[in-house]
């Protein structure tokens, strides 16, 4: 948990000592302010932390009612309370220096919580109890009356000391050569603080922190450069791979919200992807894609507590890539801390059935017909959706004479990438013609064909 903890130098001072002790896992940033009033410079000091912080601690109340209002319902914040501790461990402190602590002035508690200790000890609280000053707007002046009262209080006699929580109050006193003990933070009370706020974060975190953005971004590989040449085949390979993104949302109860020509945002559950991902093992989606289709991903992932800040977080993720990157996952989990790559593509994924410049170059080559016929019968393969043909047809829809489509089937049927499989029956006048199959497959390549 990364921690801030703004307060004053005494304060700070005694809160290290027991997070070095008792927290030494947490991060921690302090922030040092003796101011008892707002000022713009404590504020940056603030916002200049807030990118680095899940928790925020104030040292003091004062502080906490100043700043608080300010500070993103994200990051969780508290106060170190005022408890019968602190108070109990002053009024040893007081009686240790010759003070009687119930003949004292405080401007830090309340009148029950001081009558409640005093009746713990089994004393007499209708005698003489501490004289209470009240609490007054903060402002830059604050300080200085609640020590000019204490002062008063003492030089007139009417108590033998006096007791704060306020540090520029306790020093001021001490300045004045008023007998002061300052109700300094216990240990207890930090620690009791300290463990509240680490439970709000992670219930915080459980709670709201369920949203994952996920944002796929399209790359056509570039081996594949015929798909440039027909804008069909182009729009035809990203439908592939809509369709898997559109089969991963039904499997995963996540839901496609946007969907552009080169980018898709899926809407999921972080728990539904974590599950589907075995918590980032392997991500099924991503093989799918390669293996169905000629086309490279990228994708960035965003937690959030709610849509918004899991989008923000998910283009945080997209920023990640360089022109370079392919089949490569980035995931921010919450802001300014970026996890990945990952590289989830399984090398052994199939890929025989896929075309490249080079599959058309040996194919060509040993079929004995040019590259261009070759790429003009696939492309009419993949916008017809099928693979049965006759030699008319292929004259008519390749542009081709009667004779050169015979011999194109003859040339594809002697290399078994062509089979008779029967008669097209019109029902007109006229000779059926042969149906032929046609399997266009890419060639087993060795290395030396490269």
């Amino acid at each position: 948990m990364k921690l801030t903890i703004l307060g004053s130098n005494i304060r700070i001072h005694i809160i290290r000592q027991v997070i070095e002790e008792w927290f030494p896992d947490l991060t921690v940033h302090y922030i040092f302010d003796e101011k008892h009033y707002y000022t713009e410079a404590t504020m940056r000091k603030i916002e200049k932390a807030l990118p680095k912080t899940e928790c925020l601690l104030f040292a003091g109340e004062i502080q906490y009612n100043i700043y608080n209002y300010k500070i993103p319902q994200n990051i969780v914040s508290d106060y170190l309370k005022k408890d019968w501790t602190s108070l109990q461990i002053a009024f040893l402190k007081a009686t240790t220096l010759g003070i009687d602590f119930k003949n004292v002035s405080i401007d830090s508690y309340s009148k029950s919580s001081v009558k409640s200790i005093l009746m713990d000890l089994d004393m007499d609280c209708d005698t003489k109890t501490p004289h209470f000053i009240m609490r007054r707007t903060f402002n830059k002046e604050y300080a200085d009356i609640l020590a000019d009262e204490h002062q008063a209080l003492y030089e007139s006699g009417d108590v033998s000391g006096a007791l704060t929580s306020i540090s520029p109050v306790f020093e001021s006193l001490q300045y004045r050569n008023v007998p002061c003990v300052y109700v300094r933070p216990s240990t207890d009370a930090i620690i009791k603080t300290i463990n509240h706020m680490k439970q709000q974060w992670e219930e915080y975190q459980n709670k709201y922190g369920l949203t994952a953005i996920m944002m796929i971004q399209v790359i056509p590989k570039p081996e594949y450069s015929y798909m440039r040449r027909d804008e069909y085949l182009y729009a035809h390979e990203k439908l592939k791979v809509s369709e898997e993104v559109y089969f991963f949302s039904r499997n995963t109860n996540a839901a496609v919200i946007s969907e552009s020509a080169d980018l898709f945002m899926v809407l999921i559950n972080k728990s539904d992807l974590i599950n589907y991902t075995d918590s980032y093992q392997r991500f099924y989606l991503m093989n799918s894609i390669l293996a169905n289709t000629n086309c490279d991903i990228n994708v960035g992932i965003g937690y959030g507590f709610h849509p918004m800040e899991a989008k923000f977080n998910a283009l945080t993720a997209m920023e990640k890539f360089s022109h370079q990157d392919k089949n490569m996952v980035y995931v921010v989990p919450k802001m300014n801390e970026v996890i990945g790559p990952f590289h989830f593509l399984d090398k052994s994924e199939s890929t025989d059935h896929r075309f490249d410049e080079n599959c058309f170059e040996i194919i060509a080559k040993n079929v004995g017909i040019s590259q261009t016929l070759l790429y003009a019968l696939y492309s009419l393969m993949e916008k017809q959706k099928k693979n049965h043909f006759t030699s008319p047809e292929l004259s008519k829809k390749l542009n081709l004479s009667q004779r050169s489509a015979n011999r194109l089937l003859l040339k594809l049927e002697n290399n078994k990438l062509a089979f008779y499989v029967g008669k097209n029956l019109t029902g007109k006048s006229g000779r059926p013609s042969d149906v032929y199959e046609i399997r266009l497959k890419p060639p087993k390549i060795s290395p030396k064909s490269f």
